[in-house]
């Protein structure tokens, strides 16, 4: 199955409503072809779109060098994603994959949802009435973590329903990881850190997962 790509709009992110928000441009037939050929077949696999062909996904590409990608929501389409210039342009196929597997993990584990609900929690008006502050901001970062670990654990199940598996799934993912780590050790990924668990940590969490696999 092939995905339907749309051009997303600037509120997949959160942050896109700075000062200066990075440029979203439409993807090139070239980098259509590649998001396509990675993702169409976790799209199936996953059964995310189940009775819906062609899956109807928002994409973007974001004029960024460094690495990243995020899913978001954008109605009417399943969901939203956005990927950089330097993921695309970085990443080998089988880490690509892996990322993107990461992402669809946050769609179907209801992350999407459970981010929402977190934002209308931390508006001033909430957060006033719930006592917000320093410990609001601490529990959502750490459910942010918690999230990002659940989602790298989907991905590798989800990669180990692909042909090669199952086994590549953590192959694939320690790749990927051991890649972020070396990224991420820009000044401008400070921000991203302090809501993220580290390359590390989620590396560390995929080896022991998948050293207690037969």
């Amino acid at each position: 199955m092939r995905a339907f790509w749309l051009l997303i709009v600037c509120a997949v992110l959160a942050g896109c409503t700075s000062a200066r928000p990075p440029e979203i441009r439409r993807p090139s037939e070239a980098e259509r072809v590649q998001i396509d050929q990675a993702l169409a077949p976790l799209v199936a696999a996953s059964a995310i779109c189940q009775g819906q062909d062609p899956c109807p996904i928002g994409v973007g590409v974001i004029q960024l060098r460094r690495i990243d990608l995020a899913v978001g929501p954008n109605p009417p389409n399943k969901f939203g994603l956005t990927i950089t210039a330097g993921a695309l342009g970085n990443l080998q196929p089988s880490e690509l994959q892996a990322a993107l597997a990461h992402e669809l993990g946050h769609v179907q584990l209801g992350h999407l949802d459970s981010r929402a609900e977190r934002r209308q929690m931390g508006s001033p008006g909430t957060a006033k009435a719930s006592g917000g502050g320093e410990e609001g901001l601490r529990r959502n970062r750490a459910y942010d973590r918690e999230e990002e670990f659940a989602a790298d654990s989907y991905a590798v199940e989800l990669l180990d329903r692909l042909p090669g598996g199952p086994g590549r799934g953590c192959a694939d993912m320690l790749l990927l990881l051991e890649r972020l780590d070396l990224e991420l050790t820009a000044p401008a990924w400070s921000s991203w850190l302090s809501t993220h668990p580290t390359p590390t940590a989620r590396l560390q969490a995929i080896q022991a997962e998948c050293g207690k696999k037969p």
